[in-house]
């Protein structure tokens, strides 16, 4: 999963190099990450094929070495982007572009997102009934409590989708964020920031 949050910080097109791949990811998450785990994840993006490095320009750092994504880095990243997964956790990551992407793209995402949950959601209330019917007369069974904990993490999450949805479409709308997707530099097709 790190790839394609590297990728998608350069999905964009800007090159950049791993000191500000680590800063700008730690803007979007608060969290900090070493800077040699972005450098060692660039290296092996750049052996795949995945970014290419980039001219740096004359009054730069040599020591800094800027990155860009190629386009199949793009085709890639918008590959995981808009493939729904089971795995919890994985929207958080999604959302981390959620501002470079174009109001019909970030629907779609959102509306897999919302399938997903809710299925995910049913089929846990199928296993709940099931572990009510199955518990044993005198022996504890904790299953259906922790069921019922899951469901209530889901339906938190439906919750946030919902609130996310209101306000990243009012942030769209004030940025006059286009409806279409637009091509960035280096990719076939896709998205730029704007």
């Amino acid at each position: 999963m790190f790839r394609h949050l590297v990728l998608g910080l350069l999905r964009d097109g800007d090159s950049r190099h791993g000191y500000e791949l680590t800063s700008e990811y730690h803007r979007r998450t608060g969290v900090t990450v070493s800077t040699g785990n972005f450098y060692r994840e660039l290296q092996r993006l750049a052996v795949e094929g995945l970014i290419q490095i980039s001219e740096n320009p004359p009054e730069a750092d040599g020591r800094r070495i800027p990155y860009h994504i190629t386009a199949e880095g793009c085709r890639e990243f918008d590959r995981w982007l808009l493939t729904p997964s089971a795995q919890d956790g994985d929207l958080s990551e999604r959302l981390l572009f959620s501002d470079r992407l174009p109001r019909d793209l970030l629907g779609r995402i959102m509306d897999w997102w919302e399938e997903e949950l809710w299925m995910r959601s049913r089929t846990l209330a199928r296993a709940r009934e099931d572990a009510l019917t199955r518990q044993c007369g005198g022996r504890y069974d904790p299953l259906p409590l922790l069921l019922a904990r899951r469901m209530k993490l889901i339906a938190a999450e439906l919750e946030f989708v919902k609130e996310f949805r209101l306000e990243m479409g009012a942030w769209q709308q004030r940025q006059g964020k286009p409806a279409e997707s637009s091509s960035g530099r280096g990719c076939v097709s896709g998205w730029a920031r704007k």
